[in-house]
């Protein structure tokens, strides 16, 4: 199978705080792959690892056939990676087309941009909003924004960082219908997620995380039913 993202023996040290040890799988290209584990579990840092906000302390990590080890995380977008943040990371003095416009800048030039920038707007639903300032939005409407910059860079491979948290349930359907639009686009999606029955629901395959290694991975039925992992969460870890 065509695999887009490797994770090779990754290993993050902070002094002697162990973030992540070792861990290792594969993301097949145009698969959805949930990312969970309990808090303090290495998830995302083991996202920041892959988008280049830090290097890892041993292993490697391999995109799209090139390895982007040590590579920064505005030369790993360029090469097609985009990735949101658990707390949206907003421009909040601009309007949503304009931080969508400054996304769209990392592939276009203006005039182009500015076009991919309404198109993207109105992909992720928010083209009502288009010139509402980024402050003045909804938890659910900062959570779209926070997709659409990444979809504006057109990646490839997007990284999810925890897009159904604060959310309500009505919410999280409509997230959860995003999320499926922008995979039968043909963008593979690496998501990190605490509400299980979305996982579950939207993910071709789970990588299960515990104290910073791989407890295991398989598919949401084979998670589901693990021994290790129903010890592991059912022994007072929250998800």
């Amino acid at each position: 199978m065509d695999t887009i993202l490797q994770i090779k023996n990754a290993t993050k040290r902070f002094g002697g705080l162990v973030a992540n040890q070792d861990v290792s799988f594969d993301v097949e290209r145009h698969k959805i792959v949930g990312i969970v584990g309990p808090n303090g579990a290495g998830k995302t840092t083991l996202f920041n690892s892959i988008s280049g906000a830090h290097s890892l302390t041993s292993g490697s990590i391999i995109f799209d056939g090139t390895d982007i080890t040590k590579k920064k995380s505005f030369d790993i977008c360029k090469m097609g990676m985009g990735r949101t943040f658990q707390i949206p990371q907003s421009l909040n003095e601009m309007t949503v087309w304009e931080n969508v416009l400054v996304a769209s800048l990392c592939r276009h030039k203006m005039a182009d941009a500015k076009v991919r920038a309404e198109e993207v707007v109105e992909e992720v639903g928010l083209k009502e909003f288009s010139n509402s300032l980024a402050l003045n939005l909804t938890v659910l409407q900062k959570k779209r924004l926070e997709i659409a910059r990444a979809m504006a860079t057109e990646p490839k491979l997007l990284l999810l960082d925890e897009t159904m948290a604060g959310l309500s349930g009505v919410e999280r359907q409509e997230a959860t219908e995003l999320i499926r639009e922008i995979n039968q686009k043909g963008i593979t999606i690496l998501m990190i997620e605490h509400v299980m029955e979305i996982v579950m629901n939207v993910s071709d395959k789970v990588v299960v995380l515990n104290s910073g290694k791989l407890l295991m991975e398989g598919t949401p039925s084979e998670v589901a039913s693990n021994e290790e992992v129903i010890s592991a969460y059912l022994g007072g870890a929250t998800w």
